[in-house]
Order: C-alpha cells, then sequence, then structure tokens
C-alpha cells in the first residue's frame, strides 16, 4: 500500500471510529450500545463509572449585580453550594441542544393541526402541500361563519390540546391582518410556536458542570479559573443521606461523539401534553448530555436539576467540599483571603503550580504560608 492510499485508509477508519463510538469519562464505547440503554440501565452503568471526587473551576472575581459588588466564587466556596447555569448561556452553541428541526417541526405540525380540522391528507404530501390544504379549510371557515375557531372540533379528553388549537388559530389571524397571506400566516403561526417550545425546553432545566481532576491546564488557564488566578474546589460524593442520594441520581456523564440524534418527532407530538418522565429522560440523554467529541478533554460530568417558573434561587446544597485548590497566579491578598475561608470552616487547602519536568501542573510541595505569595 502506497503512502496515499494508507493516510486515506486512516482518514476512512477514525471517521468510522467517530461516527460509531463515544467517549464517557476518558473510555471509547460503541455508540448504539449506549444510545440502546435506557434510564434504568444506564443509571446502573452511571453506578459502575461515576467518580469519588468532582471538581469545579472558579474564576474568584467580582462583579456588579444590582448596582452591588458580588464573588459568585466565594459564594460558593463559603455556602457550599453550586449555581445552576440557564443551557442558554453555555459557549459551546451546540450545547443542550435539543436538536428540533425547523423544517421537520413545521411539516409535522403541519400533519398534526390538519389532521385536527378533518383536511384531506395523507403521507405523501410535502410541507407546502400541507400548508395549501390547511389554509384552503381556514379561508374556507373563516368565510362561512365569524366562528373561525370552530375549524377545529372539541377534543373532550384534553382541554389543553383545545387551548393549543385556539391559540394556533389566534396567532394565524394575528399574522393575517400583517401578511394578507393565509399561507405565510400559518408558517409564521408555527414559526412563534416552534421558537417558544424550544426556550420552553431549556428553561425547565438548569446544568452545573463539574471536571474530574483539579490539573486541567485548559481549566486552569481559560476563563473556568481566570487564567489561573482563580480557584477549584474538590467535592467528595458522599451518599450518606437521603438528600445526597436523590442528588446523585442527577449527575451524569458527558456523551462525546459525532453524531447528533434528531428527536423532533418524538418532542412535536408530545408538545401537547404534560411532559412525561421518559421524553424528560430523551432530552437529556440525546441533548444535553451530547457534546462534540472536540470537547472531550474536559471529562465533564453534569448535575441536572427540573426548574419551574417560581423558582428565584438557582444556588443548590452540593456534596462536602473536601480540598480547595489555590490558583498558581492568584495575587497575596485574595490567596490570604481564601486561605483564611479554609481555616474557618476547617477545609484542607494547597496551592497549584507548574511541573518543570512536563507541560501538567501539580501540587506545590510548599506550605502556603511558607509561600512568597502569601500575606501572613
Amino acid at each position: 500500500m502506497d503512502v496515499i492510499s494508507l493516510i486515506n485508509s486512516l482518514m476512512e477508519n477514525q471517521k468510522n471510529l467517530q461516527e460509531n463510538y463515544c467517549m464517557i469519562s476518558q473510555n471509547i464505547y460503541p455508540l448504539k450500545s449506549i444510545e440502546d440503554m435506557g434510564m434504568n440501565q444506564f443509571s446502573m452503568f452511571l453506578q459502575k463509572i461515576r467518580p469519588l471526587k468532582l471538581y469545579k473551576y472558579f474564576p474568584n472575581k467580582w462583579e456588579i449585580k444590582d448596582n452591588s459588588p458580588v464573588n459568585y466564587s466565594l459564594y460558593a466556596l463559603k455556602n457550599n453550594t453550586v449555581f445552576m447555569q440557564s443551557p442558554n448561556l453555555f459557549d459551546d452553541i451546540y450545547d443542550s441542544s435539543i436538536g428540533v428541526e425547523w423544517n421537520d417541526y413545521l411539516h409535522l405540525r403541519l400533519k398534526i393541526y390538519c389532521t385536527r380540522c378533518k383536511c384531506p391528507i395523507n403521507d405523501d404530501l410535502n410541507t407546502q402541500e400541507l400548508i395549501y390544504q390547511l389554509s384552503k379549510k381556514l379561508y374556507s371557515k373563516y368565510n362561512e361563519c365569524p366562528d373561525v375557531f370552530s375549524v377545529f372540533e372539541s377534543n373532550e379528553n384534553s382541554e389543553q390540546i383545545n387551548l393549543v388549537n385556539q391559540l394556533f388559530v389566534t396567532n394565524v389571524l394575528i399574522s393575517l391582518k400583517e401578511t394578507n397571506d393565509w399561507n405565510k400566516a400559518i408558517t409564521k403561526a408555527i414559526q412563534r410556536e416552534y421558537t417558544e417550545y424550544g426556550e420552553y425546553l431549556q428553561k425547565i432545566f438548569r446544568i452545573s458542570c463539574f471536571a474530574t481532576t483539579p490539573y486541567s491546564q485548559l481549566m486552569w488557564g481559560g476563563s473556568y479559573a481566570n487564567e489561573h488566578r482563580g480557584f477549584c474546589l474538590e467535592y467528595t460524593i458522599d451518599l450518606n443521606s437521603e438528600y445526597f442520594q436523590n442528588l446523585s441520581h442527577h449527575l451524569f456523564p458527558m456523551i462525546y461523539c459525532s453524531n447528533r440524534p434528531n428527536i423532533t418527532k418524538e418532542l412535536v407530538y408530545a408538545k401537547d401534553e404534560e411532559l412525561s418522565e421518559k421524553l424528560f429522560w430523551d432530552i437529556h440523554f440525546h441533548g444535553t448530555l451530547r457534546k462534540s467529541i472536540d470537547w472531550a478533554y474536559q471529562d465533564e460530568w453534569r448535575l441536572l436539576l427540573p426548574f419551574s417558573k417560581s423558582d428565584t434561587d438557582y444556588n443548590v446544597k452540593f456534596f462536602d467540599i473536601t480540598k480547595v485548590y489555590l490558583g498558581n497566579r492568584m495575587n497575596k491578598e485574595n490567596r490570604k483571603e481564601i486561605i483564611d475561608i479554609c481555616k474557618s470552616k476547617k477545609i484542607p487547602y494547597i496551592g497549584v503550580t507548574i511541573d518543570n519536568e512536563k507541560f501538567a501542573m501539580k501540587e506545590c510541595a510548599q506550605l502556603c504560608e511558607d509561600c512568597g505569595n502569601y500575606i501572613g
């Protein structure tokens, strides 16, 4: 085999590897075997690979919130809490993307509305043909009587579906005034619900992210730890209470792979019903816990918790802090402040420094109090 053929063969093997395998907790698994696991089987799988300790990097920076200075890093250290972040604020645009594709959503919602108002359709109709059938039905009802809402028969088994149908017709009529075109009005109405549904799916839960090592150069050197000026907290997983046992059921590793599953059909058909446990799991398993293989170096675990509109405090008690790692570039004043907090809470602490023999971070052999970067 010549060199070019060898390179092409290696590239093809790499492509197959990326498409058919995934990385979880620094181990490689066949992607299909992971995807075939149900919620219970995956939970049992996690019990075997869950680490004993998790780590979270903090920038230790002050910012202004409601005209007052606040340091969320110090808050997490003092209160042993973690902040549950909204997934739409993450730096990876694919992160926690549920994978609801617009064209698929439009086509499926049209089929649903056409079926509910008894339009003559079949599975062979394309999107534009579905829009035409639905617009013809709505236009006919609109000119026939003032109660255009009666285009949908009342569903005796679901008041929720009745309300959704009414809202859809209302949005169509609003868009009709703007466009004066039934086809465009229908599309705009479904576009509006598509946007609102996507926002809803990302607001029903929040996330806190963790690493599995306190020596990640990329974590220390990036914004997570403010270019080595922040600190890293070590949490030891201890299931000694019902609260922590329940919390552990919401801890998951990221599934790093190349494929993004499309669960649009399941989401569309479940939209007008209460969110089931299975669908909630599918959202996590195929969206929140999937990340590009490019991020595998993070070896990330996530705490996923549901939240409602009425919730205002997104800080939750986490496993006990069992060690604090101080960044290599932390200034003297900040170093003393962190150490004083650790002493008051009886938490062990250690500095992190560079390894002179290899490109790595390690614990500092010197006591922080004996270091020139400490103010006594």
